[in-house]
């Protein structure tokens, strides 16, 4: 992972983290997501990247860009180098849904 530099963190959930990164080749921002595969069943680390593989030919706005991924066999994690969409995360832009009460019968 000598190519990137960990800057901050973005987000994370139940088996990965994702990092503002930096590659430290071309000194563009990335994002940086790092699977803990000992967290998954076997093959499930394989289905992500080759989602992410197949859907990188496509050029659309809602599409975030793969550049390229890694499998590091010390720390067991895999890491998926993804484009940097700047901004605020989806689920702090949309308002959040209010609770629907029923009425109470009397």
């Amino acid at each position: 992972m000598e190519r990137y530099t960990k800057k901050r963190l973005l987000g994370h959930g139940g088996f990965a983290e994702v990092f503002l990164a930096v590659d430290n080749y071309t000194g563009k921002e990335c994002a940086m997501k790092i699977i803990n595969t000992s967290l998954m069943r076997h093959g499930e680390y394989e289905n992500e990247i080759n989602l992410f593989q197949d859907v990188s030919h496509l050029s659309h706005p809602n599409i975030v860009k793969y550049e390229t991924s890694f499998f590091s066999s010390s720390t067991k994690q895999c890491v998926i180098i993804m484009e940097y969409c700047k901004g605020s995360p989806s689920n702090h832009s949309r308002p959040r849904p209010h609770p629907i009460h029923q009425p109470t019968q009397a």
